[in-house]
């Protein structure tokens, strides 16, 4: 009865996020407590017990991270950087995408989807509008983009922050098992935008003719050096504690807390904005979710899921790795990235062998990189590129009439792209991990 109960309870706060009825931390820190609730009722989950479920070195990368990024958001670096690189591919609509597409890319290295999008969002729909773009598959393939750097690096995202803590891995294994294959799935992707936007280009004016209007469009932001050069300073540090965290015989999430601690200290943040420069609402977010986890762990129901990948898989362990691999981006692409991996963070460590003891992990995160492109709802910052590309058409209703009919930013059309992304990362994600274990 008792895992019953917390099944349904995990979907109903799932559902509930889904509708948006709530915001996520508080749906899932109301998860945690009826979980908790049904744990005492039943003696199966102690308050103990949830303590212990919660990954404290991922809420010390999210919490120093958070600020870092923060920091140096507020030198207005990352804007300065994106806009600077769409000026200068203003007016072909090609390279506006693929720039933009590098660009994602590499702030994602270093900060969240949902920030990444924040700062890039804006930059492509003004650009949209100044060369008659449709922007639709652009976002897209930022969203993509995002995802493709976040998964690249142990900081990129909240999923590797968690496979971090839960399979004591550190920045060094990230790079050498993670950034190769996104780089060329990163590539991928733009030979597939290429080959279904054959006609997707712009008419742009001469250059001399744009050149109030990209003053208008970009207004060339100023970078507070000052700001900037602490913020750089501190993750330089913070990036140097990371590649030798591994000799020095320290965690990262530890490097990272201290650095965020110092980026909030010489950050000049004012005492509204510390909150959530410190990532504070991921954080109540996770807390909750490691403790809901923590129960379905508690009543067998991961247990359940080991079974059936021992099933589907037998005694081999590249057919278990494979299904694993397969599972966890079907499932992603319903219930998140980041859900994903607090829920099958103990199943890859089940899978996980003396012999090879990082590849179980590289496929959980290749599977929610395949989960999270494919679907909108599987994207972090998917409901809020929706919301952004809504309040912006509202804004400006000229832009409609670059969209098709029927083609705008929903969870069908990026379905129409995202499916055929998911089904290319996974075919290239199993090649990876068969040849990782041969």
């Amino acid at each position: 009865m008792a895992g019953v109960l917390s099944v349904l309870v995990f979907i109903a706060v799932f559902a509930a996020m889904f509708r948006e009825v709530v915001a996520g931390h508080v749906a899932v820190l109301a998860g945690a407590a009826a979980f908790l609730l049904i744990g005492s009722l039943s003696g199966g989950y102690t308050p103990q017990m949830a303590v212990n479920s919660i990954y404290f070195e991922t809420l010390a990368l999210i919490f120093g991270m958070s600020a870092m990024s923060a920091l140096i958001a507020k030198s207005g670096l990352f804007v300065h950087l994106a806009e600077g690189m769409a000026e200068h591919s203003l007016g072909n609509g090609w390279w506006v995408l693929v720039m933009m597409s590098l660009v994602t890319y590499a702030i994602a290295l270093v900060t969240n989807n949902i920030a990444t999008m924040v700062i890039i969002l804006p930059i492509t729909l003004n650009i949209c509008r100044r060369v008659e773009l449709n922007p639709v598959p652009l976002i897209i393939v930022e969203i993509v983009a995002a995802n493709l750097g976040g998964a690249s690096t142990m900081i990129g995202d909240f999923p590797n922050m968690i496979i971090a803590s839960a399979g004591v891995l550190h920045f060094n294994d990230f790079i050498s098992g993670m950034m190769v294959p996104c780089l060329v799935l990163l590539a991928l992707t733009l030979v597939f935008f290429e080959y279904r936007l054959p006609k997707w280009r712009s008419k742009p004016k001469p250059i001399a003719s744009r050149a109030d209007d990209a003053d208008h469009i970009f207004g060339h932001p100023t970078v507070d050096q000052n700001l900037l050069r602490k913020g750089l300073f501190i993750f330089g540090l913070a990036l140097a504690g990371f590649v030798l965290a591994g000799t020095i015989d320290v965690r990262p999430g530890w490097i990272a807390f201290v650095a965020g601690l110092a980026a909030l200290v010489f950050g000049g943040f004012k005492e509204d904005d510390i909150f959530q420069a410190c990532g504070g609402h991921d954080i109540l977010f996770f807390v909750g979710l490691f403790v809901m986890v923590g129960g379905l762990t508690a009543v067998g129901v991961l247990d359940w899921c080991v079974f059936a990948i021992d099933w589907l898989g037998g005694s081999s362990t590249v057919f278990r790795t494979l299904v694993f691999l397969w599972l966890v981006a079907g499932l992603t692409a319903f219930i998140g990235g980041s859900t994903s991996a607090a829920l099958f963070a103990p199943v890859a460590a089940s899978l996980v062998t003396a012999t090879d003891p990082q590849t179980a992990w590289w496929a959980l995160s290749l599977g929610i990189l395949a989960g999270s492109s494919g679907a909108l709802s599987g994207a972090t910052s998917g409901s809020l590129a929706v919301s952004h590309y809504e309040r912006f058409v509202k804004r400006h209703p000229e832009l409609l009439k670059m969209i098709p009919a029927g083609q705008g930013l929903g969870h069908r059309e990026y379905a129409r792209w995202g499916m055929p992304i998911m089904a290319l990362f996974l075919c290239f994600s199993t090649l990876y991990i068969v040849s990782a274990l041969n």
